[in-house]
């Protein structure tokens, strides 16, 4: 029986369901971008960078899907080395990165 194209290869994921991971990393971020100028801190981008990277490693991802990480990547990096409040650890707000 042969396999379809859209058939997980090996352990991975189809890439149907990265979709839905990339959307969601991809609002995170722009909620990062809006609360890194904030005084009430900022989400940690150490966490969605695992998040990222455990999509690039865990799906079957498409030409399209790797640079929509791959941007994602960049954008993170901008984040992370963006200004923080002193202070401020920027720890992972865990329950809000479910809740997003």
């Amino acid at each position: 029986m042969k396999k379809k194209k859209s058939e997980t290869r090996g352990n991975l994921l189809p890439s149907a369901l990265a979709d839905v991971e990339l959307q969601h990393i991809e609002r995170a971020l722009a909620q990062l971008r809006t609360m890194r100028n904030q005084s009430s801190g900022t989400l940690n981008v150490d966490y969605w960078r695992e998040r990222l990277t455990a999509v690039a490693s865990g799906y079957a991802l498409v030409p399209a899907q790797k640079q929509r990480v791959d941007a994602l990547r960049i954008a993170l990096d901008a984040v992370g080395n963006g200004p923080r409040e002193p202070g401020t650890s920027g720890s992972t707000n865990r329950l809000w990165a479910k809740a997003a």
